[in-house]
C-alpha cells in the first residue's frame, strides 16, 4: 500500500514539474531576451512618459525606469512604438515586442489579453476639456450624456471603450487606428471636439510638455485605476523577473524619484 501512495506521489511530483517546464518553456519573449541580451520594449509616444528629444533620442519616464532596469540587469534596451492601441495585445503576442514599457493603464478592457504586472502608480481616469472652455453649466458628469457634446476616441483608448458605456447618447468621434495619440489633442484644441478621457498619469504627462492647455471637467473621476507594466499572456518568467525590479524600485525609492523627476507622482 505505501509503495502504491509513494509511485502516486512521485507521478504526481513528475506531472507538476513537466506542467512547469512546459508553462515556463513557453515564454518566448523571455527567451528572446536572454538570447540577444536586450529588451525590445513596446511604447507609446505621449509627452513626458515617452517623446523624442531635438536630437532624435528617446526620453521620458520609459525611458527613465528602463535605464534602471539596464543597469540592473546589463541588459541593453530598444524601443520599438506601439502602432495602435486597438491591436496592442496581439502585437504583443507576435513578438512584435518582448512587453509594454510605457506605464499602461489597468482596467477591466485591458484585462484577460495579457499579463498585468505589478502596482506602478494610483491613475484615476478623469473627463478633460481646452482650457479656455466655459465649464460653469457642468456641475455633474451625468450632464455629458447629451448630444450637444462630443468625445474623441481612438479604438481600444479610453474615450472609443468608455464614451458608448457611459455616455451614449453623446457624441464621439473616433480617430483612425495607427494615428498617434496626441492626434487627440489636436482635435480638442481646434474645437472639432469637446472631451478626452485621461488618467491623471496622462494628464500629467501632457500638462507638463503643454502647461495650461486643458482643465479637468469636474472633480469626479470615472475610474480608479492604475498603471503598470504588462507582459504576453505567456509570460510568467519575465513578468516574475521585472517584478521584483519593481519592487526593488520602490523599496529604495527609485520609482518615486522618476515619477517625481517627470512630475507624474501621484501625492
Amino acid at each position: 500500500m505505501i509503495k502504491k501512495i509513494l509511485v502516486s506521489v512521485v507521478l504526481v511530483f513528475l506531472s507538476v514539474s513537466s506542467f512547469s517546464v512546459v508553462a515556463f518553456a513557453q515564454d518566448a519573449a523571455f527567451k528572446r531576451i536572454q538570447k540577444n541580451q536586450e529588451i525590445n520594449c513596446g511604447v507609446y509616444v505621449f509627452g513626458s512618459i515617452f517623446s523624442y528629444g531635438t536630437d532624435g533620442k528617446p526620453r521620458g519616464l520609459t525611458v527613465d525606469l528602463f535605464d534602471e532596469v539596464s543597469k540592473r540587469t546589463n541588459l541593453k534596451v530598444r524601443y520599438t512604438e506601439i502602432s495602435s492601441f486597438a491591436t496592442l495585445f496581439e502585437d504583443l503576442k507576435a513578438g512584435r515586442f518582448d512587453m509594454v514599457c510605457s506605464p499602461l493603464l489597468s482596467f477591466p478592457s485591458s484585462m484577460m489579453k495579457g499579463l498585468p504586472g505589478a502596482f506602478i502608480s494610483e491613475d484615476p481616469v478623469n473627463i478633460y476639456a481646452n482650457a479656455e472652455a466655459d465649464l460653469s453649466v457642468i456641475t455633474s458628469l451625468d450632464q455629458l450624456n447629451d448630444p450637444k457634446y462630443t468625445f474623441v476616441g481612438m479604438d481600444g483608448e479610453l474615450g472609443g471603450i468608455y464614451v458608448p458605456i457611459l455616455f451614449p447618447r453623446a457624441d464621439l468621434k473616433m480617430l483612425p487606428v495607427g494615428v498617434p495619440p496626441s492626434n487627440m489633442f489636436l482635435e480638442l484644441h481646434t474645437g472639432k471636439v469637446d472631451f478626452v478621457i485621461l488618467s491623471n498619469m496622462a494628464e500629467k504627462a501632457y500638462a507638463k510638455e503643454n502647461p495650461g492647455k486643458i482643465k479637468q471637467v469636474t472633480d469626479d473621476s470615472l475610474i480608479d485605476a492604475s498603471v503598470r507594466f504588462f507582459y504576453a499572456e505567456d509570460s510568467f518568467s519575465l513578468m516574475t523577473n521585472m517584478n521584483v525590479i519593481v519592487e526593488d524600485m520602490k523599496r529604495d525609492g527609485t520609482l518615486d524619484r522618476l515619477l517625481k523627476r517627470h512630475g507624474l507622482l501621484r501625492m
